[in-house]
């Protein structure tokens, strides 16, 4: 949303112009922010001459330059191709850094929201569900709602079972394993949800006993990782993702055998759908 008819530096400025600032600051600031931006070598040129990123850079340098308390971004990257999406986001975080100006970062993007935030507020129907850091809201999720809404999930249906004073986690009546970092107050036997991100499952092609069984149905190699598609002997759905190997990808129609990184994942009531593990961090109560 850049004037296509101003220069990079007069698009820039128009903010300081408009506040009625003297010449030496409209000069000096809008140099400051284009080289900030790394558009300064662009100063003379038209909209209509620069790319997607540099266009969002001078639209970004335009807001800035007048120094808000506040900088509202609402989907700022939506119309950029995956590539520059990555680009700006280092950028915007850079930004914040360097100038020090509050931002409010509207955004569907769940990777984009934890690439670009300090703390981050999931909402669900207008009402916030938690306020954490990235690392807080994905790792440990208040609920199943922020489990589910930032980042991929498996969903599998389970109970909480007291053994001996210990509490244990068993999954589709098969695979069952001590969880020790359950909130004392939960511990107690109860219907369950486990939720287990695709990352957070060691998939084993030699058969063992007392864990979870499943078939790949298919797989996407993407590089680094490799995506496979399951489905357990329930017919649950699951995705897991492992490190490619350098031989081959597993073929569709295998038979795997799965366990879990039992203190990455995260078990919640199946009524109340609050997470009954340790270490919830929730900036609003």
């Amino acid at each position: 949303a850049i004037f296509p008819n101003m220069s990079v530096r007069d698009n820039v400025a128009f903010g300081l112009k408009n506040r009625k600032a003297d010449k030496k600051t409209i000069a000096s600031e809008t140099d400051k922010f284009m080289k900030l931006m790394h558009i300064d070598e662009y100063a003379d040129r038209m909209p209509d001459r620069l790319s997607g990123g540099q266009q969002q850079r001078v639209a970004l340098a335009r807001a800035l330059v007048i120094k808000p308390d506040v900088l509202l971004m609402d989907e700022p990257l939506s119309n950029l191709d995956a590539k520059l999406r990555v680009e700006m986001r280092t950028v915007i975080k850079d930004i914040q850094h360097a100038v020090g100006i509050t931002n409010v970062y509207v955004t569907h993007d769940q990777e984009e929201a934890m690439a670009v935030s300090d703390r981050i507020a999931v909402m669900n129907h207008g009402d916030i569900q938690q306020i954490g850091t990235p690392k807080t809201i994905y790792q440990r999720p208040a609920n199943l709602f922020v489990a589910t809404f930032i980042g991929r999930s498996n969903i599998l249906n389970g109970s909480l079972l007291m053994k001996e004073g210990k509490p244990y986690v068993c999954i589709e009546g098969i695979y069952e394993f001590e969880m020790p970092n359950i909130r004392e107050e939960e511990q107690k036997e109860q219907d369950i949800k486990i939720s287990v991100r695709p990352e957070e499952f060691i998939l084993n092609t030699e058969p063992q006993d007392g864990v979870l069984r499943a078939t790949i149905d298919s797989s996407v190699f993407l590089g680094i990782n490799t995506h496979y598609f399951l489905h357990t002997e329930k017919g649950e759905p699951i995705e897991v993702i492992q490190e490619s190997l350098i031989d081959q990808t597993i073929p569709d129609g295998t038979k795997v055998w799965l366990t879990v990184k039992k203190e990455k994942i995260n078990v919640f009531n199946t009524n109340t759908e609050i997470n009954l593990v340790k270490g919830i961090m929730n900036d609003m109560e």
